[in-house]
């Protein structure tokens, strides 16, 4: 079944995020009034005006399918309760998690265009809870495959058979958040965008590196985590 990570940013500032994504990698597919649509080698991300139920800055956790009902009917029957309605832009899949945090997906219309990204680089749709390990129970009844989970619990990564990654992430409170990882040097990535004259700084946690990007819309800054090797404290599937 295919399954495309493709979060939904909705800002004032799609010039901005043109040329954040661009020196990230990413390639510019669609440009429409009040929706732009970006490519990776490995999952997309989509940038939509903002309205009154989402302000800029916010981002919604969203997913490509082949065939929407039958994406529909696997959740459901995996455990997954999934209700497909006619929105404005065409049939939508919306599954509502154990926090009250929506989960949307939609049946893809074109194939990614790839040339010229970097193929190093995720697409990241995060997903924050208390409730991290219910979170994770619904990424798998969708069909995400598990990556890389904390031994202790907290955080559980999930790859999307035709591209990008989606997390749970423990939290005191729910919600979503847009990310990215870099399979390649960390160093080599925060060079590039300190060359392209972007906002960003280089910091070693304590499961690898980051490369913190200013957000175009003026909130926390993003995340593109350097891929992880260290696995001291989690593990990968057997």
């Amino acid at each position: 079944m295919m399954l495309r990570t493709t979060p939904i940013r909705f800002t004032d500032n799609f010039e901005a995020w043109e040329r954040l994504l661009s020196h990230l990698g990413m390639t510019k597919a669609v440009t429409e009034d009040g929706w732009w649509e970006f490519d990776s080698h490995s999952g997309g991300l989509r940038l939509h005006s903002p309205d009154h139920e989402r302000p800029a800055g916010t981002t919604r956790l969203c997913v490509e399918v082949g065939d929407l009902d039958e994406f529909a009917r696997r959740t459901r029957e995996a455990g997954t309760e999934t209700v497909i309605t006619q929105e404005g832009h065409g049939p939508t899949a919306t599954i509502t998690g154990p926090d009250g945090v929506t989960l949307t997906a939609t049946a893809a219309t074109r194939p990614p265009l790839t040339e010229g990204a970097d193929p190093l680089l995720h697409v990241l749709g995060l997903w924050y809870s208390p409730q991290t390990d219910e979170v994770a129970a619904t990424l798998r009844h969708i069909g995400a495959r598990p990556d890389i989970s904390a031994d202790q619990g907290g955080w559980h990564q999930f790859t999307a058979k035709n591209g990008g990654l989606l997390a749970a992430h423990g939290g005191t409170t729910s919600g979503v958040v847009l990310g990215f990882q870099y399979d390649g040097d960390a160093e080599d990535l925060h060079a590039r965008l300190r060359d392209a004259r972007l906002d960003a700084s280089l910091v070693d946690e304590s499961y690898g590196r980051t490369v913190l990007v200013a957000d175009p819309d003026g909130g926390e800054p993003i995340w593109v985590n350097e891929r992880q090797t260290d696995l001291y404290g989690y593990h990968r599937p057997a």
